[in-house]
């Protein structure tokens, strides 16, 4: 039987629909599968990061998504377990500038449908509510067993992109998922009326985890309390675990006090989760498919974006030779490193030290007498100021000693 398309891509969160729109405008035949009816809430910070806006734009996108409820975002406020607070701002004490001085954040059914509906403007072939029951690989391509609205189907590719997430099953069969010591795991809400929101990200570092506040337009706040598994105390149902969490923040538990709360509280984890390897034979993975760290540093949805810019780059000219097979496609895994292995490194660091509650006040306290440090820290999260800026020896002293 012939191969319908040339890529089959499961999942259309921005990764899967970002490297749909891609690959459909560089001429290739496209489907973009994805298990959810859209539109689709997903549990998330809902954070894009100045570059972010870049990849937006290449992509034709941004002014749909800024003409969205959003919130536009100046940059970042910590405090740590002690209640020590820094704040770094994108248009920093620095000579970096980005593509923009501010981040933006939204609602991700609203991202998702405009970046899904524009792979599909551009050609790509947009099922949802279609899930991939099982796969194998043949000679010449990939066959999917899919789980349709109408019943079972069949769909043949020549390539397959695993952008299914964070528990991605596509990482899983091929054996190269890579999972860390430390299990966190995040819930998230919506809430309205939240006392004290300004134009900044803010994050609250406690001693079993952080809760991050960020307004997404609309009167809406992101709620998102993140623990670990081993530390967690009570549990039970989403919304009564998350009320406990917050009694460990009473400045923030106090600050929610007269909101309200808008929608279910959903849970997503655990993190830490990376692969050996984003390749093999006629199979790609991109953005939390490929690799998520901890959303701390918000590095989500700009690595899913420029995950999916390196993913078709890679892709393409191997379609368009034949050569899909896992040497054929090594190229994605370099320059995957290239892109990504600074900020990998600045992730873990952070990671770790919010994790020390006694490390975590000693940088606060540093970050905030030192603006111009907590401006470099944060151009980093916002992914235009390079992970070699605050990994360098000097830096390290300035913010230890």
């Amino acid at each position: 039987m012939p191969f319908t398309y040339d890529a089959a891509i499961v999942g259309a969160g921005p990764a899967g629909s970002a490297t749909a729109s891609l690959l459909a405008t560089a001429g290739f035949r496209v489907a973009l599968l994805e298990r959810a009816r859209f539109p689709r809430p997903k549990p998330c910070a809902e954070y894009l990061s100045p570059e972010a806006s870049r990849v937006l734009a290449r992509l034709g996108v941004l002014e749909e998504v800024e003409g969205l409820p959003h919130a536009r975002l100046s940059g970042m406020r910590v405090v740590s377990p002690n209640g020590t607070v820094f704040e770094g701002r994108f248009a920093g004490r620095h000579r970096f500038r980005g593509f923009s001085d501010v981040g933006l954040a939204l609602r991700r059914e609203a991202l998702d449908r405009v970046l899904a509906l524009s792979a599909a403007a551009r050609g790509a072939a947009f099922f949802d509510g279609t899930a991939v029951e099982g796969w194998r690989r043949e000679e010449r391509g990939v066959v999917l067993a899919l789980r349709t609205p109408g019943g079972a189907a069949c769909l043949r590719a020549r390539a397959l992109v695993g952008a299914d997430g964070l528990n991605s099953r596509i990482a899983s069969r091929l054996g190269v998922r890579r999972r860390g010591r430390r299990r966190r795991l995040a819930l998230v809400t919506h809430a309205v009326g939240v006392a004290g929101m300004a134009d900044v990200g803010e994050m609250h570092v406690g001693p079993a985890g952080y809760v991050g506040l960020a307004p997404v337009g609309g009167g809406l706040t992101n709620v998102a309390a993140v623990t670990d598994l081993a530390r967690a105390g009570r549990r039970g149902a989403p919304g009564a675990w998350l009320d406990g969490l917050l009694e460990h923040y009473p400045a923030v538990r106090d600050r929610l006090a007269g909101s309200r709360r808008v929608g279910p509280v959903r849970a997503v984890g655990p993190f830490d989760r990376w692969v050996s390897r984003a390749t093999a034979d006629r199979v790609l993975l991109v953005g939390d498919a490929a690799e998520f760290c901890d959303p701390f540093t918000g590095e989500g949805i700009y690595a899913a974006l420029h995950g999916a810019e390196l993913a078709a780059a890679a892709l393409a000219p191997a379609l368009a030779t034949g050569r899909l097979s896992a040497a054929g496609l090594a190229p994605y895994d370099a320059a995957r490193r290239r892109a990504f292995r600074g900020k990998w490194i600045v992730e873990r660091l952070v990671s770790w030290a919010v994790a020390r509650p006694a490390v975590m006040n000693h940088v606060a306290h540093r970050l905030g007498i030192r603006a111009g440090l907590a401006d470099l820290l944060v151009g980093v999260t916002g992914d235009f100021v390079p992970p070699s800026r605050v990994l360098r020896p000097s830096f390290a002293w300035q913010l230890l000693r």
